[in-house]
């Protein structure tokens, strides 16, 4: 009888045991979810603004891929636009659409024309084969970089000579391109008809001057706050706008991308659910796990409350207890989730259908703040549960508790 009050019962020690392993299970799935949705989140933004940037200047009421009406670049309060503190790079483009053909084969194409100071990281990390277009040369070049799905839809090749029609009223306009590279870029709504190319030729095509592109893209240091650095470009458009300056729509990439955003909010709404139901799991077998150890230890209180001791402090010893478990349980949880994650991220183990995921495999993003702030948050949100369950010792009477051997 002696040797019980050290070790505990059985039915005790097999609770704290459950304990532990809820909240570690409660812990490891809810960090592995808010990886994944982290990753979806990096991918899609760093796709998106790859092809878009974050906010997108176009003339009044066009779309994205205008190819009617153009935008000066000369505008007279764009130099305040310059200088905001959120704007890292300006870049300006124009499109095309068109009609591209390889042998027999042929499909639309809309090719998007770029210069000399284009961001090509994105598409250079996306290259599969061959090169980006040259921009640099004084001449306008004919190279054109494809997609991975139109390469192998018109069986394209690196280096293959390609003809576009563009239809000008009545009579097509045929131009020769050659293929400079393919890319593979995930994003089935644009890439499957997307071609980049020389800026210059797409504004000779367009009938426009050097000084007339179809849009200008804004990359920001901080994307969080892309609505308002829009918000602050058109209020330089309605304030110090000129009688001669071309009309504005200014949109970002999650105007421009809505159903893609709109399923990251769903899911973010399905994170937010695993959070509650994980935290109610660990919740639930904390409270049983006190109860056990309250029902284990109902003897103790009665003589421990008999002896003077107040019910505040005999809850502070089972919650000192009880945090422990939590703490055990979350370190195991923690090493699990950053295992099992490191795995998916160097290995990448579970694939997706690309086609519907926009990634070939779950992606992984951890950010540090995020994860530190989970963990607190799940720690409090369990110990609160505890605090609560913890004043069924006020309800422990020392008469009835107690027995003469």
């Amino acid at each position: 009888m002696g040797e019980e009050p050290q070790k505990g019962s059985r039915v005790v020690r097999i609770s704290s045991m459950i304990v532990t392993g809820s909240v570690a299970l409660s812990i490891a799935v809810i960090i592995i979810a808010l990886a994944i949705v982290g990753g979806f989140r990096k991918e899609i933004r760093e796709r998106t603004t790859g092809f878009v940037g974050d906010v997108v200047v176009s003339p009044f009421g066009t779309d994205y891929m205008n190819d009617a009406f153009p935008l000066s670049l000369h505008l007279s309060y764009w130099d305040r636009v310059e200088k905001l503190e959120n704007v890292s790079h300006i870049q300006s483009f124009a499109f095309r659409h068109g009609l591209i053909r390889s042998g027999e084969a042929m499909q639309g194409v809309v090719i998007k024309g770029v210069g000399k100071e284009y961001d090509r990281s994105f598409f250079n990390a996306s290259i599969s084969q061959g090169h980006f277009p040259s921009c640099n040369d004084s001449t306008p070049s004919m190279e054109l970089l494809v997609s991975k799905r139109m390469a192998e839809a018109l069986q394209l090749e690196v280096s293959q000579r390609v003809e576009v029609y563009f239809i000008d009223g009545a009579t097509p306009r045929l131009r020769p391109f050659r293929v400079s590279g393919i890319y593979d870029a995930a994003l089935e709504d644009l890439d499957k008809s997307l071609a980049i190319g020389d800026i210059r030729v797409v504004q000779q095509l367009n009938g426009w001057s050097s000084t007339q592109v179809g849009g200008i893209e804004l990359l920001l240091h901080h994307p969080a706050k892309m609505e308002r650095t829009a918000r602050e470009v058109e209020e330089f458009a309605s304030r110090y706008a000129m009688g001669d300056d071309d009309s504005i729509t200014v949109r970002t990439v999650k105007d421009l991308f809505a159903h893609l955003f709109d399923w990251l909010n769903l899911i973010d709404m399905n994170l937010l659910i695993v959070l509650v139901l994980m935290i109610a799991v660990a919740g639930v077998n904390m409270i049983s796990g006190l109860l056990i150890m309250l029902f284990d230890k109902t003897s103790m209180i009665g003589l421990l409350k008999s002896l003077g001791m107040r019910n505040g402090d005999i809850r502070l010893a089972f919650l000192f207890r009880m945090g422990r478990l939590i703490l055990r349980g979350m370190v195991f949880g923690n090493v699990i989730a950053l295992i099992l994650c490191f795995i998916q991220h160097r290995y990448t183990l579970i694939g997706l259908d690309q086609s519907n995921y926009a990634v070939s495999s779950i992606p992984i993003e951890l950010n540090v703040w995020s994860f530190a702030l989970m963990n607190v948050l799940a720690f409090s949100l369990i110990i609160t549960i505890m605090l609560i369950a913890s004043t069924m010792v006020t309800r422990i009477s020392p008469e009835r508790s107690l027995r003469v051997k």
